[in-house]
């Protein structure tokens, strides 16, 4: 007899605030990120038969997208094994084991992939606070039609870019760049509430420019070069996704435009409201 049990979870985009999330950096000045769940999934599933046991994983996201994709496969693959169907405390555990592994990361990923949805999320020590951003779905398709997601082809590793930035902060050395990530993932919130898309789009370029003081590898030369092509071709914000060094760039501006520009490179996508989904 075959029994088969099959999860989903979204990746995300994060906004603003990424790297903020994580110790101890959330324990000495609190961290806050603003970042949306989107419809591109893992999707796992466990295949039980008389003699064996099956574990598979499949995904509709390039690799090493910056888009939090591992801490979403650890999601699925403990939701898949566990009886707790209680997303918050599956997301939670997901972190701890990924501590106790030595991953250098946050919780932003966990939390975007158990929940769904446009959240702004403060860490504080170990603490989380969500605050979904109940949007109306007009204001929520006009969001989707200015943010077009380009992948940049270079894979991105967020252990090691998060370990370079955290290093950093112990140092002394990027503490003022990370409170002022921290503090434009809150002025964003803001313009979403307001419904301000100008504003905005400011904020991303002034995400990317703080985050690229935090280390010297976060931009490469070829998202660089991505950026600058985007400007040129209808964007006028620029977001690195995740910690940076490679993965993807989030604009804003005339997706028709760059849809035209980077064609294949392109990630289409559509915010999910589900999170993590038993099928």
């Amino acid at each position: 007899m075959k029994q088969t049990n099959i999860v989903r979870a979204p990746v995300r985009i994060d906004f603003a605030g990424g790297t903020t999330d994580i110790a101890p950096f959330t324990h000495k000045y609190g961290g806050a990120v603003l970042n949306a769940a989107i419809n591109r999934y893992i999707v796992g599933k466990i295949i039980r038969s008389d003699r064996r046991v099956h574990l598979e994983y499949s995904g509709n996201i390039p690799t090493s997208s910056g888009l939090g994709t591992s801490g979403v496969m650890n999601l699925v693959w403990l939701a898949l094994i566990s009886q707790n169907k209680n997303k918050i405390e599956l997301a939670e555990k997901v972190y701890d084991l990924e501590q106790v592994i030595g991953i250098i990361g946050g919780k932003q990923d966990q939390y975007a992939g158990a929940i769904g949805g446009i959240n702004f999320l403060e860490f504080k020590g170990d603490k989380v606070n969500v605050e979904n951003l109940r949007l109306n779905k007009k204001f929520v398709k006009e969001l989707e039609d200015n943010l077009a997601l380009v992948y940049t082809g270079k894979p991105h590793f967020a252990g090691s870019s998060n370990k370079k930035s955290i290093e950093n902060m112990k140092k002394g050395k990027n503490v003022k760049e990370l409170i002022r990530i921290k503090d434009i993932a809150k002025s964003m919130r803001d313009a979403l509430l307001k419904k301000n898309l100008v504003e905005f789009s400011e904020l991303m370029n002034q995400e990317t420019e703080e985050r690229k003081k935090l280390h010297r590898n976060i931009l490469s030369v070829n998202a660089n070069n991505i950026i600058r092509q985007g400007f040129r071709s209808g964007a006028i914000g620029a977001k690195i996704c995740g910690s940076g060094d490679g993965g993807s760039i989030l604009f804003f501006g005339d997706k028709t435009k760059l849809r035209r520009k980077f064609k294949e490179k392109i990630i289409d996508f559509k915010f999910d409201f589900e999170g993590l989904k038993w099928m």
